[in-house]
């Protein structure tokens, strides 16, 4: 039963490193907006872009699914 709790301990934090790389391809944190140097942009529509990537992430069933992952195997370490 230990066995089967670090496999899928492992596999669901690759899960959870894979949806956050994932994710940010889809937002890089870098972007003509940051590296203005005379900051002529609005800071509220870039906090806004930022926002929405983040909760695009946890929205993500990739994340939930590799969480849940890692509380059952969690549980299951603690039974066996």
């Amino acid at each position: 039963m230990q066995t089967v709790s670090d496999y899928l301990f492992m596999a669901s934090l690759l899960m959870l490193v894979l949806s956050f790389v994932g994710g940010g391809w889809r937002y890089t944190g870098v972007s003509a907006y940051t590296t203005d140097l005379y900051m002529q942009h609005d800071p509220a529509k870039e906090f806004k872009r930022q926002d929405n990537a983040v909760k695009r992430y946890f929205k993500s069933k990739l994340f939930w699914i590799a969480a849940a992952g890692i509380v059952i195997s969690v549980i299951l370490s603690e039974i066996g």
